[in-house]
């Protein structure tokens, strides 16, 4: 029952939870990585650059300098109001696409072509954020062969002046067309060299390029209400069963006749099952009175009190004084509501019911003479603690607790009590 509950609330707060969200829609844009470069590496250092490159992509991916880049423009500015970096950071993520050189930008939004909008943005700043790495990692390297490449153009320009102005077949016409020669040759050197630097940009600035555009979502990402009923219960039988442990360990209810006898410390315990109305089977008390006289002679004095104040002393008390009157004894039985507990003319047994040590002190006084006494716990409603309780106190009183009575919720016990009895009038009232 407790597992059902929480069940139901659980699924209600994921239903209600799938009710009240915003909606949120998602939209993704393909990136494509290069990384056919690395190829002459070898394989495995080819895959190790590839994981290197894709990881620093997609750190990037959600990098200042790309969000700024993705809200200034035109389509996000309109549709986002007041973007700024620290506007879109929770609303994008990037990932590798599982077996391939690709990376899935994805960016969730309030509608479906907001969604669309940031997702192209980011790939767009993305790939333009690389490019402005790779230029300004070769920008020295670039600038260095562009000033040498000047001052060779202004060189070979003098010496060509030089060269002009030497008598021909000089030795100073000579020495100036080797020294033109060899800077037309280191000219061409730093060109090749400028060229293949160009083609290195080119091939770098190209290792990454979007593939395929966001398109905006026809259907929200979230709420999902099977998702969320789902999670609901999932988290409704997972709880609900820690619930149920929880609350079983804490519980201290007496349930079993077993628990009774553990916490009185006596291995004879009846259990008076439930009965119909105004209807109780006397084998129980003939068994326990039959138990009592075969362990415990002579058996002059019974006490009966209840665990707690709500344990029917008194019915059970009627009853083991009907079960020793059928066995042929004279009984003389004392309810709770006695005065004193001296019966007169003295019987063979005097069954004595005493209120519960919760409301009365009476029981203590009575156990002070020694003799027998029976702890009555109700299941379901007794606890552990109470008859463990009762039963101390009655033996350090000076009483000797030899058995135990579990009587179910609603077991029946006649009118007024106590079981109805031919033999009635056999029973000495205190």
């Amino acid at each position: 029952m407790l597992i059902a509950l929480v069940l139901l609330v659980c699924l209600g707060a994921a239903g209600a939870l799938s009710v009240v969200r915003h909606k949120t829609y998602e939209a993704s844009a393909l990136l494509y990585v290069d990384e056919r470069h690395n190829s002459s590496q070898g394989f495995d250092l080819a895959l190790q650059a590839g994981e290197l490159l894709s990881h620093h992509y997609i750190e990037m991916a959600t990098s200042r300098e790309v969000l700024n880049a993705a809200c200034a423009d035109g389509d996000v500015a309109a549709l986002v109001p007041n973007c700024s970096a620290d506007v879109l950071t929770g609303h994008i993520r990037a990932g590798t696409v599982n077996g391939t050189s690709m990376i899935s930008v994805t960016a969730d939004a309030r509608s479906p072509q907001a969604a669309a909008a940031i997702a192209n943005a980011v790939a767009n700043g993305l790939v333009a954020q690389d490019a402005q790495q790779v230029d300004q990692l070769l920008k020295p390297t670039r600038d260095y062969l562009d000033s040498e490449l000047q001052r060779l153009d202004k060189a070979i320009a003098d010496a060509r002046q030089a060269l002009a102005a030497a008598p021909p077949n000089s030795p100073q016409a000579a020495a100036g067309l080797a020294y033109l020669n060899q800077l037309q040759g280191e000219y061409d050197a730093d060109y090749a060299r400028r060229q293949d630097l160009a083609v290195e940009q080119f091939r770098l600035s190209g290792n990454l390029s979007v593939v395929q555009a966001a398109v905006p979502p026809t259907r929200p990402s979230d709420p999902d209400p099977l998702r969320y009923l789902a999670a609901g219960l999932v988290a409704g039988l997972v709880l609900g069963l820690l619930v149920a442990l929880m609350v079983e360990y804490f519980d201290d209810r007496l349930l079993e006749p077993e628990q009774l006898g553990r916490a009185v410390g006596t291995d004879l315990v009846v259990r008076i099952p439930k009965a119909p109305p105004h209807v109780s089977s006397p084998a129980p008390f003939a068994l326990a009175h039959a138990n009592l006289l075969a362990g415990h002679r002579p058996l002059q004095t019974l006490l009966v009190t209840g665990a707690t104040a709500g344990d029917p002393a008194d019915a059970v008390a009627w009853e083991l004084g009907a079960a020793a009157t059928e066995a042929g004894q004279t009984v003389a039985v004392i309810p709770t509501s006695a005065s004193n507990g001296v019966p007169h003319p003295e019987p063979d047994l005097t069954v004595i019911a005493a209120p519960s040590p919760e409301t009365s002190s009476r029981v203590v006084r009575l156990a002070s003479g020694g003799g027998f006494a029976i702890v009555v716990a109700t299941a379901g409603s007794t606890r552990f603690r109470d008859a463990q309780r009762t039963a101390e106190l009655l033996r350090r009183a000076g009483a000797q607790v030899v058995a135990a009575v579990l009587v179910s919720k609603n077991a029946g016990h006649g009118s007024n009590g106590h079981r109805s009895n031919g033999r009635r009038s056999r029973l000495g009232r205190g």
